[in-house]
């Protein structure tokens, strides 16, 4: 569609698209252009009228071959070039005296002078004021503005304009031909409301000669046949049904007299049309309320073609324009990009052209780009808010309509006021406005779509582009990924049903003149679904890797400082809380809720370890003095600069205005809209009561009314009432926010229904306290939502449901250990140890995850992924899973894997097909949902997506299929690990997969032919639809009484029997017929007085009379309501199948969870089978024995080769109490040459842990540990500019969390604690961390410094281990060219293994020069670190010397009796 001009055969009906319905034209200017291929380009330039001064310009072109007329402006054509032609013989005469009298008239023209100024294309006089008058040197000028009396500004040059002076009454400059009443007028004509039918006859007259500029005819085409064409043409489907009466008015209303000539456009006419602009004295600044995508590019230059792009590109118009430079426009088919801030702007020039018809205008030209409340300055909410304002709501927007009105000069078309009535509501969304088959794009969503999706604007005033109905799932694809919203607006009604509810409207009320429109889904970057209109490359894999992450609520309370707690922060090692988080995070996808709640300290680490986690592409937060922290905002903005790129910001006020429905049914409606159009997303119970309102859960009671909104929860989901009963309100008020946000993009039924709400909690809940009281009131997580999100991380894990996990007191840490089933990992470790990303580009690459991410599913690959984030505590656990690893890696099990594999690989996401097979079911609602406006919307491509919704189906099938094969392969194998035989073993003997998986999916491969279906010939199956098999049954017996009506009838009543026998005949039996059933008898046949004749055929012997009797009437009757009821069947036939389903889901989601487990063990194996992995052996620690860790010849996993391009160089690491009798070390003190591989080592020791914590083989020739609670790194040099924290801070804040949350179960790495500071205050936080470490933590901790001092300090004391990374220093000549450079220099060879004992040097020279520096800075640097280096030996050594002398001065003074001495020396040692 877009700027596309299609040729349509003659008589064919053409669905209107254009962009004409959206603003009445005034009537056409009398001067229409014209070329060869008879294509009109009309325009509003303003030219001079017929007047002697024009006439010889004129007669040039008057034997031009001019446009299709109807008949009257054909007739007035004639008229006025007979005129031309009588003008042009007296013009010479005539040209001197109207020169000399225009001079005498603009003489009299001044300041304050009212006149009246000529308009050509509306054929009018209106009035205006002189209010400035331009001065030039020579003090004639004939430039001034004016003041219009409708309030319009104006700039132009009189000389070049027909006007009059009211004072001296009707100018005698304006031409006889074209003078109009001199009459008072508006400048645009108001059409009031008694002139309605006239307005909309006069508006089908003006939309056909609008159309002609897209339809291109034949070069050997006349006007005759174009006519034809044009005629069929409606501008919108909703027309359809009115052209026939419109037609009939057309005869009453005088045709408007036109000059159909080419017009000859002159310069000075170009520069006036310019000038028309009502802004023109003003620099303007246009604005759109679509949020812009974060850090867009433009797409100048790599627009793609593409096959919708006829509809967008003018130049696929093939035809000569004969327009001079001043009429031509550019086709603008790229904006710039938008900018960063909230709102798309344009700046256009400070005189903006006004737009023309028949062209295409010009980015910033547009009508929208004139209406003054689209201004930056002047946009306003509804509620009248500027945007400066703090309860601004950019989500809707107040429309000017008299402005609209005004800057177009006519009134709003019904379809138009439609379009600006959903604006109004969803300002911050591209609109996709359905008219007939196409997505039409109009006004400043068209400057988005012409931008992003690389369209051209059609032709006309008004921007607008668009693209057929099977491109929605690609083009609104684009946008979401751009970083807009994206509403689907369908047509909910007919023209047929339009008219019948017309026909319907009560009397004296406004009759619809519209067919109605509803938004019916509203798509953005977290609430993509992927439903069957959706673009689905997108899911090629697992959606958590493709970008596609969740939505994400958030709500935020500050804890002040006179908070009253209930633990003492001081006396304990856990960070003092200073906010509290209820969080939502919902996977549209898939369906499923997590909620959670917790508190969090002043880094916000809790809050970064989930959005690392999750990764979420939308976030929702308050906005308002009660709203969202600027630290919360600066952490969300810091996050988008490195792991969330694309994550896209949305403030969700304390109060908001809900959309109002537009569906026709007043029941719908209500249930559509939220009870008051105000409402409060974050306010906990008016969410509770909404989730009762609309029953997305089940009711705990049919005869229960629920008094307060806290009851009546007997039966949703586990977390959700554990959120309820354990008063969890900051996570109740975040899901609030979040049913808000999915009720408005109107997804709530398809993810609130499937019932899937999981529990959050962090992982390190013992780092900051929970719980708080205010007030007498205790504020916490309660326990039965740790309860409940324990019970299923144990059932992702795989772990015996049998052991329950004990939850001990806090008494001691031993008896806390036993609470422990998981291994933490915070945001900060994740990042650091580049688990799930690299930390370079953000992606996959050189990650731990892409090193063990074998899955052939994408439900496998989430179940791994959450493995990797939750490694495992319990060494029975682990144990567990790494004897099913094992067993898969080698021997017959792992040729079954093997196959299961390949099983896997063709089974699809069941469990994002689950949901979508639960939506296309009715979401859980007896297979309808009549509700939702998709069941409304009046869509043309059903064929397609009849063939997507069956073959989302036909996938989901056939992956169940595939995946009860998987007993099969493994039967008869002998397994021996206690977890694998669980997984693939059916629940008849003992295990997970289900047993009746296959006798159920049996059913539906025997009533659901695939094929069939995607064509559209289902028809449901007995016993698939209780009302569907009565309504068959009972069209069965109708039909058998008629016939025993007929039998009895003929036997006994009707006479001769015989000839009744032979001639009864039921007529019109057929569904669809009318008059069913109709008995048709001979004339001689006699019948009883209850045989009511319908009617004959045939006459004398011959006739036949047709009968209707009270018996047949009455089957006939029930017939009909029978055939009502399977036809309804039919029609919702593949939706009950769905239904049918879906009402099995548990089942096939156990087989898809059981499935999952097979997947992720079967790529752990293949991890494991990798050349020099080994199986760890996990040692138990209990109360008396000490944690420990010994890799031999440890390797880092995600390195498999040095920089340099050689083999991984392999080390090996005891830390810890390993052997019998003899003291470990807790702590190594790590040091060695700048890039000799520390942070190396220190990486690799931590994710061998995690490996071997997951029940994956590790890259070592052994590794003996024991399981670890939480790893804390501190790594590298970054700092959080957006927060306000620097390098230093950074790196005291990741020190501050492992001191204080390490426990003797932790490991702890460091490297180079203290470097952003000096060296003495660096050294002594190093040096106090170390200490802190070693007698309060006692935790495994490596710790890698430069500060030589502290290997000095702590050497030789119990627990600390000094190591170094090895190297050989090489003394080389040096090049000599620096002068006072020193002759040698050191070459270093890495070796990158772990050595014994410190390292005296850290070589940072060496590093420099690889770095690049210039030789002669290299030298003085050299030099000073040698004389820095000599003074502190020599400081050294006059210690020494004094340490040595000290025994003889102490011996001295005892022999001297001077025991003050001695006791002062005493002093000095200590």
């Amino acid at each position: 569609m877009v700027g596309s001009a299609k040729k349509t055969p003659t008589n064919v009906k053409k669905q209107g698209t254009l962009f004409s319905f959206f603003s009445k034209k005034p009537a056409p200017s009398p001067y229409s252009s014209q070329d060869n291929d008879k294509t009109r380009v009309s325009s509003n330039v303003r030219s001079p009228p017929v007047t002697l001064t024009s006439v010889s310009s004129l007669s040039s072109h008057c034997s031009s071959k001019t446009k299709r007329c109807d008949d009257a402006n054909q007739a007035s054509a004639k008229r006025a070039i007979k005129r031309t032609e009588e003008q042009q013989a007296t013009a010479g005469k005539k040209v001197s005296i109207e020169s000399s009298k225009k001079e005498k008239l603009l003489d009299q023209v001044q300041v304050g002078t009212a006149i009246s100024v000529y308009w050509p294309d509306d054929d009018e006089y209106y009035n205006a004021k002189v209010t400035a008058k331009k001065r030039e040197p020579s003090g004639n000028s004939n430039v001034v503005t004016l003041l219009y009396e409708d309030g319009e500004v104006e700039t132009i040059d009189l000389k070049h304009e027909v006007f009059k002076i009211l004072e001296n009454g009707v100018s005698p400059y304006a031409s006889q031909e074209t003078a109009t009443s001199t009459k008072t007028v508006r400048k645009r004509k108001v059409i009031h409301e008694s002139e309605e039918e006239e307005f909309e006859d006069e508006s089908e007259e003006d939309e056909e000669d609008s159309e002609e500029e897209f339809v291109v005819g034949d070069d050997d085409s006349n006007g005759d046949d174009d006519e034809d064409d044009f005629e069929a043409m409606d501008v919108t489907d909703e027309d359809m049904e009115e052209s026939s009466s419109l037609n009939r008015k057309k005869k009453s209303v005088p045709a408007r007299k036109r000059l159909c000539v080419t017009s000859i456009q002159s310069p000075n006419a170009s520069q006036r049309s310019n000038q028309k602009s009502t802004f023109a004295e003003k620099k303007h600044s246009t604005a759109s309320f679509i949020t812009p995508p974060p850090n867009s590019k433009s797409i100048t230059g790599s627009t793609k073609s593409n096959s919708f792009a006829s509809f967008a590109s003018d130049s696929s118009m093939k035809k000569k324009s004969y327009l001079s430079e001043q009429q031509k426009v550019t086709p603008m088919s790229q904006l710039s990009p938008p900018s960063s801030s909230n709102k798309l702007s344009y700046s256009t020039k400070s005189n903006v052209s006004f737009p023309l018809n028949g062209v295409v205008n010009q980015a910033g030209t547009h009508y929208h780009n004139h209406f003054n409340f689209l201004k930056p300055d002047n946009i306003r909410d509804a509620e009248g808010h500027p945007a400066s304002h703090p309860d601004y709501n950019h989500r809707t927007l107040k429309v000017d309509y008299r402005e609209m009105e005004r800057v177009t000069g006519s009134k709003l078309t019904p379809a138009s006021q439609q379009w600006w009535e959903l604006k109004s509501q969803y300002a911050d969304t591209i609109l996709l406005f359905k008219t007939g088959k196409f997505y039409e794009i109009f006004h400043m969503d068209a400057d988005v779509a012409v931008q992003v999706l690389g369209f051209s604007y059609m032709k006309g005033p008004v921007a607008h582009a668009g693209f057929p109905e099977i491109g929605y799932g690609g083009f609104a694809e684009k946008l979401v990924k751009a970083g807009y919203k994206v509403a689907r607006v369908e047509q909910t009604e007919t023209p047929d049903m339009l008219k019948e509810r017309k026909s319907n409207s009560k009397k004296g009320a406004k009759k619809p003149m519209v067919v109605n429109r509803e938004v019916c889904s509203i798509v953005s970057s977290g609430t993509r679904t992927f439903c069957y209109m959706d673009d689905v490359s997108a899911l090629d894999g697992d959606h958590g890797n493709c970008g596609i992450g969740p939505l994400l609520a958030i709500k935020e309370i500050i804890i002040g400082d006179n908070d009253n707690f209930t633990d003492n922060y001081e006396d304990r090692d856990c960070a003092r809380p200073v906010c509290e988080y209820g969080i939502t995070v919902v996977d549209a996808a898939t369906g499923v809720i997590t909620l959670g709640q917790f508190a969090d300290d002043i880094l916000r680490s809790r809050m970064n370890t989930l959005l690392t986690r999750f990764r979420p592409s939308e976030v929702l937060v308050e906005s308002g003095s009660t709203g969202v922290s600027k630290t919360l905002m600066s952490l969300l903005q810091s996050m988008k600069t490195s792991i969330l790129p694309s994550c896209m910001i949305e403030k969700i006020h304390e109060t908001e205005s809900f959309p109002q429905s537009n569906a026709i049914d007043a029941d719908v409606r209500s249930y559509l809209q939220r009870p008051s159009q105000h409402v409060k997303p974050w306010h906990k119970d008016e969410t509770l009561r909404e989730l009762h309102r609309r029953g997305y859960y089940p009711r705990a009671s049919k005869n229960q009314n629920t008094s307060s909104p806290h009851e009546g929860i007997g039966r949703w989901p586990e977390v959700l009432k554990a959120c309820v009963e354990g008063g969890a309100d900051l996570a109740l008020s975040s899901f609030g926010a979040t049913l808000f946000y999915l009720q408005r993009s109107l997804i709530d039924e398809d993810i609130l229904s499937l019932g899937i709400v999981k529990a959050y909690i962090p992982p390190d809940p013992a780092s900051i306290s929970e719980s708080r009281t205010t007030n007498n009131e205790k504020h916490s997580v309660p326990l039965s939502l740790s309860e409940v999100a324990s019970e299923q991380q144990r059932q992702e894990d795989g772990t015996d449901l049998h052991d329950t996990p004990v939850f001990a007191s806090n008494e001691c840490a031993v008896s806390m250990e036993s609470e422990i089933s998981h291994l933490s990992l915070d945001g900060t470790t994740i990042a650091n140890l580049e688990i799930l990303a690299n930390s370079h580009s953000n992606t996959l690459s050189g990650s731990l995850w892409s090193k063990i991410n074998f899955t052939k599913s994408p439900f496998g690959s989430r179940l791994l992924r959450a493995w990797l984030l939750r490694p495992l505590f319990r060494k029975s656990d682990i144990d567990r899973r790494a004897d099913a690893v094992e067993e898969l890696v080698s021997g017959a099990a792992a040729t079954a894997m093997s196959e299961a594999r390949n099983v896997l690989s063709k089974c699809g996401d069941i469990e994002r097909l689950l949901s979508r097979v639960h939506s296309m079911g009715g979401n859980g609602k007896n297979g309808s949902n009549n509700y939702h406006p998709n069941e409304r919307a009046v869509l043309y491509e059903t064929v397609i997506h009849t063939k997507r919704k069956v073959g989302d189906f036909s996938k989901l099938l056939n992956g169940l299929r595939a995946l009860s094969l998987i007993p099969e392969i493994f039967d008869g194998i002998e397994i021996k690990s206690a977890l694998l035989t669980r997984i693939v073993r059916t629940t008849d003997h003992g295990g997970l997969f289900p047993s009746k998986l296959t006798e159920a999916l049996d059913w539906f491969f025997d009533n659901f032919d695939c094929n069939k279906a995607a064509d559209g010939l289902f028809e449901p199956a007995r016993g698939m639809d209780e009302e569907y098999d009565f309504a068959i049954e009972s069209i069965n017996r109708i039909k058998q009484e008629l016939e025993e009506y007929k039998n009895e009838m003929c036997s006994s009543v009707l006479k001769p029997s015989h000839l009744a026998k032979k001639e009864w005949a039921y007529v019109n039996v057929k569904i669809d017929s009318k008059d069913k059933y109709i008995i048709e008898l001979p004339i001689h046949v006699q019948v009883p007085g209850d045989f009511i004749v319908k009617g004959k055929r045939g006459k004398g012997a011959k006739q036949v009379n047709k009968y209707r009797t009270p018996v047949v009437e009455r089957l006939v009757e029930e017939l009909e309501r029978a055939y009502d009821v399977m036809k309804a069947g039919k029609a919702r036939g593949m939706q009950l199948v769905f239904a049918k389903f879906d009402s099995m889901r548990t089942l096939w989601a156990s087989a898809a969870q059981a499935s999952a487990m097979i997947d992720a063990l079967g790529s752990l194996a293949q991890a494991s089978s990798k050349a020099g992995y080994s199986r760890p052996f996990i040692k138990d620690c209990s109360v008396d024995d000490s944690p420990s860790i010994s890799i031999v010849q440890g390797r880092h996993p995600c390195v498999e080769f040095t920089h340099s391009g050689g083999d991984f160089i392999p080390n090996d690491l005891e830390m810890g109490y390993t052997k019998a009798d003899e003291e470990g070390a807790n702590i190594l003190l790590l040091s060695g040459p700048n890039m000799g591989g520390k942070s190396t080592l220190l990486r690799q020791t931590c994710l061998i842990a995690i490996l071997a914590q997951i029940g994956c083989f590790v890259p070592a020739e052994k590794c003996i540990l024991t399981p670890f609670d939480r790893i804390f790194t501190r790594l590298g040099a970054s700092d959080r500019i957006l927060l306000g924290q620097s390098t230093f801070f950074v790196e005291l804040a990741e020190t501050a969390a492992a001191l204080r949350g390490a426990t003797r179960r932790s490991l702890v790495i460091m490297d180079e604690l203290g470097r952003g500071t000096s060296t003495f205050d660096g050294t002594a936080i190093a040096s106090a961390a170390v200490k802190h470490l070693i007698e309060r933590n006692r935790c495994i901790s490596l710790f890698a410094t430069h500060y030589h001092s502290l290997l000095e300090d702590w050497k030789g004391k119990p627990g600390v281990r000094l190591g170094h990374m090895e190297c050989i220093v090489e003394e080389v000549e040096s090049n000599g060219d620096v002068p006072g450079g020193n002759p040698k220099e050191s070459n270093i060879t890495f070796l990158y293994t772990l050595g014994k004992g410190g390292c005296p040097k850290s070589f940072g020279i060496n590093v420099a020069r690889l770095a690049g520096l210039p030789e002669e800075v290299l030298q003085k640097a050299k030099n000073v670190s040698l004389n820095f280096e000599d003074s502190m030996n020599m400081l050294s050594a006059n210690n020494r010397d004094a340490h040595q002398s000290l025994p003889e001065r102490v011996r001295d003074a005892m022999n001297h009796d001077d025991w003050s001495l001695v006791e002062k020396l005493w002093d000095s040692v200590q």
